[in-house]
């Protein structure tokens, strides 16, 4: 794991010859996006807050580039930026809190709620490589990347006794959270029942049909939806009453074959987000003013 100079006060941040830098900069784990963000807010305290807070539904193109754009900051952002982006991330956060449809109080930073979505990101890197990608990771690979997955959580003020510290406590805790925390919310339904389904054209389409926009978003829905089943562990579909099928499972194993397939022929320089793929194909010396536009 790559380490930079840092202030006391600062927890290390993550540098270019990381794992992580790479494999959370791949964009193969669009594919599982549905999956991240429904074992995110299938949590009650994040189903909450962001059912509350979040702008999605009005404004969910909006709503992705800033996430984007805080991911980029996160861990891109070197020794002086990525602290500060956590720092950032926790104040902007700090007073989102109310209660939810059940009447249970809930806080964003809830160390509990805080922790699991950090972790859920490292379900779906491992996951992306191992169902799309053209090289699964080796246990030690595996047992590296969590080591940094960890780092960056206390990038992101997590404390590490929420945090679990090997990759057997990591798959432990995952399944036991998914067993006995997550829930099906109403933030959950609405991403399985509407934003798979349908969603708002992007600004930069303004000017295609909305007939046109429609046509093509089901059919991308419905590729989404498809791996999204897929990926979900088994007892959360189960919670979230999602019909899994022998025949979409075979459906799914096909596309995956493909998507395995055509995997290498995809450009670096498509497949990665800037920073990653700089780090990927070793222009490190370009990185500079990336970084600097990241903080």
């Amino acid at each position: 794991m790559a380490t930079t100079t840092n202030n006391k006060a600062d927890p290390i941040a993550l540098g270019p010859d990381s794992l992580a830098w790479k494999h959370a900069g791949d964009n193969l784990q669009l594919l599982m996006a549905g999956t991240t963000l429904l074992l995110q807010v299938s949590h009650p305290v994040v189903g909450a807050g962001v059912g509350d807070h979040s702008v999605f539904k009005e404004d969910p193109w909006g709503r992705l580039q800033r996430t984007t754009e805080w991911g980029l900051r996160l861990l891109y952002g070197g020794q002086e930026g990525s602290p500060q982006a956590g720092r950032d991330l926790r104040e902007m956060h700090r007073n989102i809190k109310g209660a939810d449809e059940k009447g249970r109080k809930y806080f964003a930073l809830d160390p509990e709620a805080y922790a699991w979505v950090h972790m859920t990101t490292y379900y779906t890197m491992v996951t992306t490589q191992r169902m799309f990608g053209d090289k699964p990771f080796t246990a030690s690979e595996e047992a590296q990347l969590y080591h940094e997955w960890v780092q960056q959580g206390r990038v992101l003020g997590i404390r590490d006794q929420d945090m679990p510290q090997t990759v057997p406590a990591f798959w432990e805790y995952f399944h036991n959270m998914v067993e006995t925390r997550l829930e099906n919310t109403d933030t959950a339904r609405y991403l399985l029942d509407v934003s798979l389904k349908q969603v708002k054209k992007p600004p930069q389409l303004s000017m295609m049909p909305d007939w046109l926009w429609a046509r093509f978003y089901r059919q991308i829905g419905k590729n989404a939806t498809l791996s999204t089943y897929a990926t979900l562990p088994h007892a959360l579909r189960r919670k979230l009453h999602v019909h899994w099928t022998g025949r979409l499972a075979r459906r799914f194993e096909r596309k995956r074959r493909l998507i395995q397939r055509l995997v290498p022929l995809v450009p670096a320089k498509v497949r990665y987000l800037p920073p990653a793929y700089l780090s990927v194909t070793g222009q490190l010396e370009r990185l500079r003013p990336v970084l600097k536009e990241a903080a």
